[in-house]
């Protein structure tokens, strides 16, 4: 074999892992966005550990059960954008530091909309073939509390706002996004 196909091979490998990662990202975000508690679930080990800052701290089914308690109790909408990923492999261990913006609909008295930027630390391992997160931190960068602005739900620029759960709009344009864990 050549020196140039086992780099190849090395190459290829380190994109199908970064992939991998992204989509756990990605179903991370769409697990809180539609309220797919099974879907948020799946891209953690059973053994994780979650570090959401002074909100949340502990292993991931408590984690799981805080999220889709109590704090989504008080938030009527959630959106989750992911900006930058970077990711470093070694074997059956990865890194990653991921930058998100998230919008959040509040339920609360005085605040309508919650922006904020937050980064994620996640350790990953492949654990049988199949990557999840093994443990995440998160720091915030930015927070924002703003007025919502009624008026722009409607004229020129309307538009049916999301849901969560099976009334969100994408489980009936894209039946191949159906509800649970990922792949």
């Amino acid at each position: 074999m050549s020196h140039d196909s086992e780099l190849d091979r090395h190459a290829v490998h380190q994109l199908l892992v970064k992939q991998r990662l992204h989509d756990l990202e990605m179903a991370y975000c769409r697990g809180i966005d539609r309220r797919d508690r099974e879907l948020f679930r799946s891209v953690y080990f059973d053994d994780a550990v979650e570090d959401h800052g002074g909100m949340f701290q502990g292993p991931v089914e408590e984690f799981v059960d805080w999220v889709f308690g109590g704090f989504m109790s008080r938030i009527n909408s959630t959106a989750h954008y992911v900006l930058n990923e970077a990711y470093r492999i070694d074997g059956d261990k990865a890194e990653g530091e991921i930058h998100r913006i998230s919008y959040h609909r509040i339920l609360e008295p005085g605040v309508d909309q919650r922006f904020s930027a937050v980064r994620s630390f996640s350790r990953y391992e492949c654990r049988g073939g199949i990557w999840k997160i093994a443990r995440r931190t998160s720091v915030r960068d930015w927070i924002v509390d703003t007025p919502q602005t009624v008026d722009l739900l409607g004229g020129q620029v309307a538009m049916s706002l999301s849901a969560h759960g099976n009334a969100d709009r994408s489980y009936v344009e894209l039946p191949l996004f159906s509800p649970g864990p990922i792949d």
